[in-house]
């Protein structure tokens, strides 16, 4: 917001109802308080604004067009919520002088158009056999209805088949849109991530294989609304898997950098991801899982359980180039950490030391975030950060039966990490090079099943933009600032 923003006054009294309100607008605060007891004040940012519209009357017959009501115009905003949560509400002001209200309309819409980062055409892409296969209902009852508020216009697919996102994004012109999101599970944001980057490789000529190269980054900044059945990327931009928050996120234009990891084989580019690469335990879950779709979520805690009894363990080589940087602090909203990495050109450094490490493990894992979701409120890497330039590698040397179900007890308690037991090591790393030993098992990459054993993968430093502002550092246990004039 510029000064001349900042210094705009307005001051007047208006009705809800019978009850009358004095209302201000200064220094991007919008407040208002009612003049007699019991008083309420509320005070909203400019920033939490999502639009400000006249009201319309009630039409006396079907064929009437809806007419503008002079006297009346409704604030739409949104507040923090419980539990991380962003919440819609919104409410009504009248005066009987009509260019009071006009004034506050112009006024207040004015600066909302200051925020030039927020979307106005976003391609959505819905993936209707995700997780509990609700994501067409999730974007009608809560993503519709708020973009259209915001004045969003929306274009959406709804994907039929595996890769069909991807496919769309490469060979599709997108210069109709300056924004792309979709509502569905990490599998789902993983093909439009993938289909970004490799649109951008084909533009500008780079070959996406060559190991060495930079990839380039995508112009069009993503949106994520969970739809899926772990939603782990949502959780670690959002901080939640609530899809109100999802929205509005989306709606407040805010963005911030999120790494993403590619992986190689010998000849070529084999995917990207931003949540976990996993061999072993988690690799299996994938495999043996896919059999069973017809069983919806649970067929994860099926194949897990299964996995765990039989407590496989594979033989592998994995070296990390690994930094000397502390292990130690969470990333959350305004994350320094990830600030300052922001402008730095990551893919071009060699920093850090190759190290070699031999045995059996019953899981590798790389993961680009925390991997935190509803299940496991720290995630298998709890000190990952969105956008730092480093993959946390977490190994889990072959054990017995007992030690697996202490890991996994602790992966779902939120008091908790897995870095103090002795059977596990991790270790930051830019790149990591894999090579499977006798018996084989499968890579788990974002859900998506990869059959190459021997991979390399490389961090690629805020390769994307993704709307969000982040997870809070506080679990809010209270709703904050509710009140009884507003709509819920």
């Amino acid at each position: 917001m510029s000064d001349d923003n900042q210094n705009s006054v307005l001051l007047s009294n208006f009705y809800l109802g019978r009850r009358r309100y004095r209302v201000y607008y200064h220094r991007n605060l919008i407040v208002w308080d009612s003049e007699k007891p019991p008083c309420a004040q509320k005070t909203v940012p400019i920033e939490n604004v999502i639009a400000v519209q006249h009201n319309y009357e009630t039409s006396t017959h079907p064929s009437e067009e809806p007419r503008c009501d002079p006297n009346a115009f409704t604030i739409h905003f949104a507040e923090r919520g419980e539990k991380r949560t962003w919440k819609y509400n919104s409410i009504t002001f009248k005066h009987s002088d009509v260019l009071q209200v006009s004034s506050w309309v112009k006024t207040l819409q004015n600066h909302l158009q200051k925020f030039t980062g927020r979307p106005k055409h976003l391609l959505l892409f819905v993936n209707p056999y995700g997780g509990k296969r609700k994501a067409l209902k999730i974007f009608e009852k809560f993503g519709k209805p708020l973009f259209q508020i915001a004045g969003v216009d929306v274009s959406v697919i709804i994907s039929q088949r595996q890769n069909q996102i991807r496919d769309i994004i490469i060979n599709h012109n997108l210069d109709n849109y300056d924004a792309v999101g979709c509502v569905g599970g990490d599998g789902t944001i993983s093909e439009l991530f993938n289909g970004l980057v490799l649109k951008e490789c084909q533009k500008q000529g780079i070959d996406p294989d060559d190991m060495s190269i930079d990839l380039p980054k995508p112009n069009l900044p993503i949106g994520v609304i969970p739809g899926g059945s772990t939603d782990s990327i949502a959780y670690c931009l959002h901080g939640t898997t609530d899809v109100t928050t999802a929205v509005l996120h989306i709606i407040f234009g805010d963005k911030t950098g999120l790494d993403l990891v590619s992986v190689y084989d010998e000849t070529r580019l084999l995917r990207l991801f931003a949540s976990a690469f996993s061999y072993g335990y988690l690799g299996d879950i994938a495999y043996y899982s896919e059999q069973l779709r017809w069983m919806g979520p649970s067929r994860y805690e099926y194949t897990g359980f299964k996995r765990i009894i039989s407590n496989t363990g594979y033989k592998g080589e994995i070296a990390v180039l690994s930094e000397n940087d502390p292990i130690g602090t969470k990333c959350y909203e305004k994350c320094v950490r990830c600030s300052l990495k922001k402008a730095e050109d990551n893919d071009n450094k060699n920093e850090g030391v190759w190290k070699t490490l031999k045995g059996k493990f019953f899981m590798v894992t790389a993961a680009n975030i925390s991997c935190a979701c509803e299940r496991s409120p720290n995630g298998i890497a709890p000190y990952s950060h969105l956008g730092d330039g480093n993959m946390h590698v977490v190994l889990v040397r072959h054990t017995s039966l007992i030690n697996n179900l202490r890991l996994l007890i602790r992966l779902t308690r939120s008091d908790s990490n897995v870095d103090d037991l002795d059977f596990v090591e991790i270790h930051q790393a830019k790149e990591l090079c894999f090579r499977a030993e006798d018996m084989q098992s499968r890579w788990n990459c974002d859900g998506e099943i990869q059959h190459q054993t021997d991979v390399r993968a490389k961090v690629r430093c805020q390769l994307l933009t993704v709307f969000t502002r982040g997870a809070p550092k506080v679990e809010q246990n209270e709703k904050l600032g509710c009140c009884s004039f507003c709509k819920h």
